[in-house]
């Protein structure tokens, strides 16, 4: 089966169903595809490797917009999650999100960070950057992504509390997992 896309400029390209993102960025020419962060598909952002199974209009977001610089920061902060919870077992994490000028996410810990705390943080988010470690996108039902955040008592109440903003439906929670690493999220990374 194949689908449509019709491009901001009104042009119309065929592809095989399950077509993403960056396969339609690499199509257009490889500086789009290397300034791709995400993609919109019918005014819904996805990630770049999010299948696209019917005919959509499809915009590339790029690093070098409001929208690409969002997606940056949010992936930036699941990074720092990943960071604190490798170098500090014990901890929980709620919310990360990305805001105006930057990001953060709210941790719990048995002492407050340090300033070498920090200096530890942010070169394990560079190894972890330099890992060069994808997102990938997936799905639990309720009752498995409450088994999987058992230990993150935040998560739990976001999943029972039935957050939209997190990625929670009433149904299921969509996720993303870099590594070892899952956290509840809409996406896109």
């Amino acid at each position: 089966m194949s689908v449509l896309i019709t491009l901001p400029d009104g042009s119309e390209r065929k592809y095989d169903a399950g077509v993403t993102g960056f396969d339609i960025a690499s199509d257009i020419g490889p500086r789009l595809a290397q300034a791709a962060v995400a993609v919109t598909v019918d005014s819904a952002m996805y990630d770049l490797y999010r299948p696209i199974e019917s005919d959509a209009a499809v915009s590339i977001v790029t690093d070098n917009t409001e929208a690409g610089r969002h997606v940056m920061r949010h992936s930036a902060a699941h990074i720092m999650a990943q960071a604190v919870l490798e170098l500090f077992p014990g901890s929980t994490f709620a919310i990360g999100p990305a805001i105006e000028d930057g990001f953060y996410y709210d941790f719990q810990v048995d002492t407050p960070f340090t300033p070498d705390d920090l200096d530890q943080i942010e070169k394990k988010m560079a190894e972890i950057v330099a890992a060069d470690q994808s997102f990938e996108r997936g799905e639990l039902d309720i009752a498995d992504a409450i088994a999987e955040f058992a230990d993150h008592p935040f998560k739990v109440e976001i999943i029972q509390g039935v957050d939209a903003d997190e990625g929670v439906d009433d149904t299921a929670v969509s996720t993303y997992r870099k590594d070892g690493f899952l956290d509840l999220c809409r996406g896109p990374h």
